[in-house]
């Protein structure tokens, strides 16, 4: 009777906890819009302008990480996707002009771009997988970022295509010249995003893109197509990425080859890398750490490149998951937390002790006053000895570190 009753009492516990779940992810999501919200209304322009990128690159990355964190398809042409889809909308907005008021719509028109670009492309290039899928992706990449020259009406040239937002009526009649209503209209769109991520993950299609990534073989014998599964993955992954491409032209009102270009494929790799790939707010925290990057660090240093690259390959080596693999375990770990400060201060001095040694060694070699409090007056000698103690206390700290890791192997 009491095995009956607790059998009994697990699986209607178990009943309830997609409703818990469903509940939980909802509260999030309405959390998120009303912050967003928040800071369209309260903030600055440099403020909604970088949160509207953040946005942006976020809704790209959820894209990559389905077609790498899930499906195991390492891609350096990612960013064909996202360039097509914006040059596409980009020249819809100058077609449509005033006469159509479908501005909310125009995500859609991306949305269509990718999914033909992941039919047509994809095919082909999901036919192999690993490195061979990898090398085909950056050719294509540099074949379509080559056309920009080849096809100028298309691509603008080396100026690009510009738009106006504003040219578009909206079917509510809001006023997207603001940086405001742009930036709630993105996240509305990102958080869209990120609920049909949420929900492909509970499908059989997701499970499917699972067992690709980790066992082709046994797919195959379980009676699924990898190659299949692969293409259809890729066609998800290119129609989000078309999307992110369409909220990125109507956010900047200008698109450049750079958008299709490598450098693009790559940022969104190590986007999310940075971030985490097992995780769908990796994403989030990676196109954070990239547009500070880019839009705070990079006014205040040449050297945000090394920074930035550092990082990247600091987390690949130390930290496989990201920081949202970082922050899961610090949570795991909430517990001990004499333990979490010890790491938290030694990141922390590690940083610390990074930056004196890059920025020295760049007032030295190339001259640049350094904007490290008091740098600027201090001498050559003073210099090269803060250059020497601070290199040989990271060399200590890496070889510890190498040792370590040894020993832990």
């Amino acid at each position: 009777m009491t095995s009956e009753r607790f059998r009994g009492g697990v699986v209607g516990a178990s009943q309830y906890l997609p409703n818990i779940r469903f509940r939980q992810k909802f509260v999030g999501l309405a959390l998120m819009f009303f912050l967003v919200s928040l800071l369209a209304t309260a903030a600055g322009n440099f403020y909604v302008q970088l949160a509207t990128q953040i946005l942006i690159w976020w809704s790209f990355g959820l894209s990559y990480q389905l077609l790498f964190g899930r499906t195991g398809m390492l891609s350096f042409g990612h960013a064909v996707n996202f360039g097509l889809a914006a040059f596409v909308t980009a020249h819809a907005v100058r077609w449509f002009g005033h006469s159509w008021g479908i501005y909310e719509l125009l995500p859609l028109v991306g949305a269509f771009v990718g999914l033909c670009c992941g039919v047509a492309l994809g095919f082909p290039v999901t036919r192999r997988s690993g490195v061979a899928f990898s090398m085909v992706t950056l050719g294509l990449g540099e074949l379509v970022a080559a056309c920009f020259l080849m096809f100028p009406s298309f691509f603008g040239g080396e100026a690009g295509v510009t738009l106006h937002r504003t040219d578009v009526r909206s079917l509510f009649g809001v006023d997207y010249g603001l940086g405001g209503a742009q930036l709630i209209f993105t996240a509305a769109w990102s958080l869209l995003l990120l609920t049909a991520m949420h929900w492909l993950a509970g499908t059989p299609f997701g499970m499917a893109t699972l067992a690709v990534r980790d066992n082709p073989q046994r797919t195959e014998f379980s009676g699924f197509c990898a190659a299949n599964v692969r293409w259809a993955s890729y066609i998800v992954a290119s129609t989000m990425a078309g999307v992110s491409g369409a909220l990125s032209a109507l956010a900047f009102e200008i698109v450049t080859v750079d958008s299709v270009s490598l450098h693009n494929s790559a940022d969104v790799l190590l986007m999310t890398v940075i971030g985490g790939i097992s995780s769908t707010f990796g994403p989030l925290l990676g196109a954070i750490f990239l547009s500070v990057m880019n839009s705070v660090v990079s006014d205040w240093t040449r050297a945000w490149l090394f920074y930035y690259g550092f990082v990247f390959v600091t987390l690949v080596w130390a930290a496989p998951y990201g920081i949202a693999g970082l922050c899961q375990s610090t949570w795991q770990r909430r517990s001990e937390p004499r333990n979490i400060a010890t790491s938290g201060a030694t990141i922390f001095g590690f940083a610390l002790v990074l930056v004196i040694l890059v920025e020295t060694a760049y007032q030295i070699f190339l001259g640049e006053a350094s904007r490290l409090p008091g740098w600027h007056s201090l001498g050559s000698t003073h210099l090269l000895l803060i250059l020497w103690i601070s290199g040989i206390i990271l060399c200590v700290w890496l070889v510890r570190m190498l040792r370590r890791r040894g020993s832990s192997k």
